[in-house]
């Protein structure tokens, strides 16, 4: 086999195309076949595309994707008159550099760029094709599938932008658990979400054991013009959950001792939680952005039990927090910022965390849909007054027989520029500030945040990020986050494995949801078994967990070395 050479970003698929000759016939994409296999929720995905240059002269032609945002490209190998060329990793500057030179010969060659899109990445590969001549691609694919509110979910993006007459998509599940349910809902044409989706009812699903299922799809000409007349553009997505109810603790081994320790459990009691929102209200925020987080806080607030506590923190030059006497704006108990050269300053109390009663309820709803915009973007203030009101949360309930869980939802639109502006040092700023561990999760609302400085905080606090892009469900996205975390039914997790016995986990102090799964990849040592201890905040209090004293060892596979499905799993993610 032949090696091409390609840029650094390695991550391509030959399924879109757009021609840079107007005077010629457009390259015909004459099959465009997907293979999705999931296998303990790890995904591996081929996706073969074979195209025909009709032209009498040769052309540069476009071909792009869109990848799962947490996918990565393992292999692509380019056909050309029967022989294959596997791409390897060149410099980008050394890689243009001959792909132009090819070019220049009338010769086939490959060149790969990225961007990013909407829960996605698209990556593209200009290939120059000869004259009359055929092509193929062959691209892999892989991610780790990750359980949000009681379901895996795969998604797989067609853009071939024409009429493919061979066109099919298969994906097999298997899991050690018994599937309990598959979905495919209808083929998805916009990025937004929509929640009215039907299922797609020529996606045949095959049950073929308790532990297997076959999912196909192969759209004729005519479903794809029904569909899209220009061609398919959009998503076939596939939903899956497994039983959890009589297995709340698993560990995979495979052969090289890899092993994957997961955590669910979707019946335990809910925790209480004190939720303390820290959000954005400086000029930036204006119109839709703070429409959409009006109309989200009102359903999120809404959605509170009675038996859990918030706080709304805002920020823009200054920061606000609200009480629940429902006072004007302008006579907030808590005001700090910066008036010229002098600094304002009110403590804040224990009457900043509220009851979440039907009237404070109303009352904070309608304190959100008052709210304006005005003003910079002070990140560092805001999440140091929300800090501030959790620790004093965690003091109030420390007695409690039943804990309460505190955790912080940020959302901002833009960057730092009051008070303190360097990403770095608001992170060391909150890592100095958050003594007690608060869990922060981030939202950044649009692309003019900074998404990786967003990403590094939470991650150092505990949480996750998540983007909310702009458009008519941005509501509709908070509230789906929202769900992610609503019900927490452990805290403070901690996994302490026998050093003896286990090495290079990837084991932190964790929080699990309802409807979601913690997952610890490590290595155990030669002639050891997994063993060690794992503890909980249950809604009891501080609990010990037994670990799991059946293994599954998984069978061998065929694979080059260090590329098990849980050793890819792991490298990945130390």
């Amino acid at each position: 086999m032949t090696s091409i050479n390609l840029t650094v970003c390695l991550l391509i698929i030959g399924s879109s195309l757009i021609s840079v000759l107007c005077d010629v016939p457009a390259p015909i994409i004459k099959s465009l076949k997907v293979n999705c296999d999931i296998k303990y929720k790890y995904a591996t995905t081929l996706v073969s595309s074979r195209i025909l240059n009709p032209a009498n002269v040769s052309q540069e032609v476009h071909f792009t994707v869109t990848l799962p945002q947490e996918a990565f490209i393992t292999r692509f190998v380019m056909v050309i008159k029967g022989e294959p060329y596997e791409a390897y990793i060149k410099e980008k500057e050394e890689a243009k550099k001959d792909y132009d030179a090819a070019v220049g010969a009338g010769q086939s060659a490959g060149h790969i760029f990225q961007t990013s899109s909407r829960f996605s990445k698209d990556f593209t590969v200009s290939v120059n094709v000869a004259a009359e001549e055929k092509a193929e691609f062959n691209v892999t694919y892989e991610e780790l599938l990750t359980r949000k509110n009681g379901t895996y979910k795969a998604e797989i993006n067609i853009e071939p932008h024409q009429i493919v007459p061979n066109l099919s998509i298969v994906v097999n599940i298997e899991d050690v658990l018994p599937i309990t349910h598959v979905r495919v809902p209808q083929f998805k044409v916009s990025n937004e979400i929509d929640q009215s989706d039907g299922e797609n009812p020529n996606a045949k699903k095959e049950v073929i054991s308790p532990n297997k299922v076959r999912v196909e799809w192969n759209p004729s000409k005519k479903e794809q013009k029904e569909l899209k007349p220009e061609g398919l553009n959009g998503q076939m997505i596939v939903e899956y959950d497994v039983d959890v109810s009589n297995k709340t603790q698993q560990i995979l081994i495979d052969e090289d001792g890899y092993f994957i320790h997961i955590l669910r459990n979707d019946l335990l009691p809910v925790l209480k939680k004190h939720v303390v929102f820290v959000l954005d209200v400086s000029g930036s925020m204006t119109g839709t952005k703070m429409d959409q987080l009006k109309q989200a806080m009102e359903k999120i607030l809404s959605d509170l039990s009675e038996k859990d506590y918030f706080t709304i923190v805002l920020f823009s030059d200054s920061i606000i927090a609200w009480k629940e006497d429902g006072v004007d704006i302008n006579s907030l108990n808590y005001y700090y910022g910066y008036d010229g050269e002098e600094r304002k300053s009110i403590s804040v109390g224990e009457e900043n965390v509220i009851t979440a009663t039907k009237d404070n309820i109303k009352n904070a709803i309608n304190f959100t849909k008052s709210l304006e915009t005005y003003g910079g973007t002070n990140i560092n203030g805001g999440l140091r007054v929300g800090i501030d009101i959790a620790k004093m949360g965690q003091k109030k309930f420390k007695n409690d027989v039943h804990p309460v869980e505190p955790m912080i939802i940020f959302l901002t639109d833009g960057e730092p520029n009051t008070e303190e502006s360097d990403p770095d040092k608001i992170i060391d700023n909150v890592g100095k500030r958050n003594t007690e561990k608060v869990t922060i999760f981030s939202l950044c609302f649009g692309f003019d945040a900074d998404l990786n400085f967003l990403k590094k905080l939470s991650l150092a606090n505990n949480g996750f990020s998540r983007r909310i892009y702009e458009g008519s469900d941005a509501a509709l996205q908070l509230n789906n986050f929202y769900k992610e975390v609503a019900s927490p039914v452990l805290s403070d997790v901690k996994f302490e494995y026998l050093p003896e016995k286990v090495e290079n986990t990837t084991a932190e102090t964790k929080n699990l949801f309802s409807g979601s799964e913690i997952l610890v990849l490590g290595k155990v040592k030669p002639n050891s078994t997994v063993s060690g201890v794992l503890s909980a905040m249950t809604a009891e209090g501080r609990r010990m967990l037994q670990m799991p004293i059946d293994y599954l060892f998984l069978p061998p596979i065929e694979h080059k070395p260090n590329q098990t499905k849980i050793g890819k799993m792991f490298l990945t993610n130390v």
